[in-house]
């Protein structure tokens, strides 16, 4: 249904376009009018949208639905070994189709393309944000928390999540902890076998 592509700087107003659809929305209960809009021109301008991907080494991935933007997501290589899932985003009315999990996916892939070594990815997610259920089911652990300022006195709470190592024998951590059903800790092992037999078949 969803076809995943790489974006290029063509793309900045699409991305600007979808972040202004989706971004206030997600975080109207949480943030202030005030701090989106900082927090909006901070991430999303035209300029540092520019300035992410040409010197920043951010790489965006857009789903597309036929013809239509339903999402994003970005990585960006932190270190030797360490990547950081940026941004993740769905447009709502595409939320119930399950894309988030496809951009997640997508991620790891674009990890795996750039390095095929075992690496690790973190993500930052806000402390009252819902959608850290979300990566935990796919796998993140929450190891952290911190007030990190952002400039203009305002401050991002998040907590941070880490994976195990990718490209590994995969660590299925949900299991570690009890939020997890019953139901989504089978999916997660089934997910888990899937992936051990694909890297024993393909060498990943």
């Amino acid at each position: 249904m969803f076809v995943i592509k790489q974006a290029t700087t063509a793309d900045i107003p699409l991305i600007n376009k979808l972040a202004w659809n989706v971004f206030p929305e997600t975080y109207k209960n949480i943030l202030s009018h005030e701090q989106i809009e900082y927090m909006m021109d901070w991430m999303y301008s035209i300029e540092n949208l520019h300035k992410q991907m040409e010197e920043e080494g951010h790489i965006y991935y857009i789903a597309y639905e036929e013809c239509e933007a339903a999402g994003y997501v970005s990585i960006r290589q932190e270190d030797t070994d360490l990547f950081h899932l940026e941004k993740i985003y769905v447009i709502p009315y595409y939320q119930k189709y399950h894309l988030g999990k496809q951009l997640f996916q997508q991620a790891i892939k674009g990890i795996k393309e750039i390095h095929p070594a075992p690496c690790r990815m973190e993500l930052n997610v806000n402390r009252n944000n819902k959608a850290l259920r979300f990566y935990e089911y796919m796998g993140m652990k929450k190891v952290d928390e911190g007030d990190f300022a952002i400039g203009n006195g305002y401050y991002m709470n998040d907590y941070i999540c880490k994976s195990c190592y990718l490209n590994q024998h995969v660590v299925v951590i949900a299991i570690e902890n009890n939020q997890s059903s019953q139901k989504e800790i089978i999916n997660l092992i089934e997910l888990f076998i899937k992936n051990l037999l694909e890297e024993n078949a393909y060498g990943v």
